[in-house]
């Protein structure tokens, strides 16, 4: 489906091909409302996610800002040069009514990422080609190039529920409801956290700018959940336990600087993993310490994505399955040539 032909749909149509936003086909939470599966026809069915807001209870809320999001969405996801990243979900259409605001999508949902990180089904190589797929597309959202009139995207509220695994487990980014730049560029900004607790960076010193380091540091607790297996609940937030960054900062107090991480081959990843036969041990202490660079407290201090993508190319598991992981995908690695190329 062209850009141009996004669908405009009924409710009861929704209704229909999701058994009712059945249980069986609920996929989980995001920040403004639900996933669910949804199969459109009946001889050669079509495969969809369908996004559905509702009224939040954990965060600011104005009456209009949910329907801002959809139309603001709807214009994104239509976007020519947007839409070409493989990672960026394609829009098959949408319903606007006074009562309902659905975005509906053309993918075969596997499960978010927020469900798998800590299932033992969710293998090493799969989480990997998540990870890398999700640093190939903020590198591509936040890359400034020297054709376009547009500034930068910032996606501003990067969580695990948000990036849906097909059932190639290649990862689609599915929320967009904080961004802001490119073709938004007078979309207000957020400053203080408004959900996605414990993936945002909510620390003073980057309360008050609008920095792609702020989904740097996402990225970088997004990795680390899918290296160690930890996810942090709203349960967890009211519990008042730690989040999984700052298990991790606990965990590497024991050393006194990065180079001593260096000579005791620090690790992170979760003993699970590191027993799969496609673990390279090398590999551990690498992708711990890109994770511990991205959550550094000091934002100016955190690398670029694209600096994390080139390191991400660098590790064995990626080298060794680079078909599989999507490191030969020119797509991945220079979407902007293929997207400038095509138009």
């Amino acid at each position: 489906m062209q850009p141009d032909h996004v669908r405009r749909f009924e409710y009861k149509e929704l209704v229909e091909f999701t058994d009712n936003f059945s249980e069986s086909n609920y996929v989980g939470r995001f920040q403004f409302g639900k996933f669910y599966r949804g199969l459109l026809g009946k001889t050669c069915p079509t495969k969809l996610l369908v996004k559905i807001w509702e009224v939040p209870e954990i965060y600011s809320f104005k009456p209009v800002d949910n329907k801002i999001r959809l139309m603001e969405e709807v214009i994104l996801l239509r976007h020519e040069v947007v839409i070409k990243h493989p990672c960026m979900v394609k829009m098959y259409g949408y319903c606007f009514d006074d009562e309902h605001l659905v975005a509906v999508y053309l993918l075969e949902p596997l499960d978010s990422v927020f469900n798998l990180i800590p299932k033992d089904s969710f293998t090493w190589l799969q989480r990997i080609k998540a990870a890398f797929g999700l640093a190939s597309v903020l590198k591509f959202l936040h890359a400034k190039y020297p054709t376009s009139y547009f500034t930068p995207f910032i996606v501003q509220n990067l969580d695990p529920a948000h990036i849906v695994i097909e059932e190639d487990y290649n990862p689609r980014l599915c929320d967009f409801g904080l961004m802001c730049g490119g073709i938004l560029p007078n979309r207000r900004s957020y400053s203080g956290p408004l959900g996605c607790y414990g993936y945002i960076d909510v620390s003073e010193s980057s309360r008050d700018d609008c920095s792609n380091k702020k989904d740097v540091f996402a990225f970088g607790v997004i990795l680390l959940s899918l290296i160690s297996k930890r996810v942090y609940t709203e349960e967890d937030r009211q519990s008042g336990l730690p989040t999984v960054y700052e298990w991790a900062f606990a965990e590497s107090q024991a050393f006194e600087s990065y180079s001593e991480m260096r000579d005791a081959k620090f690790s992170l990843v979760h003993k699970s993993i590191a027993a799969e036969s496609e673990f390279c041990g090398e590999d551990g202490h690498k992708i711990t310490m890109i994770v511990l660079e991205c959550v550094n407290r000091v934002e100016s201090e955190r690398p670029a994505m694209k600096q994390v993508f080139r390191a991400l190319r660098k590790l064995e598991v990626v080298k060794n399955n680079a078909d599989f992981i999507g490191a030969n995908n020119k797509m991945l690695l220079r979407p902007w040539e293929i997207t400038k190329n095509s138009c």
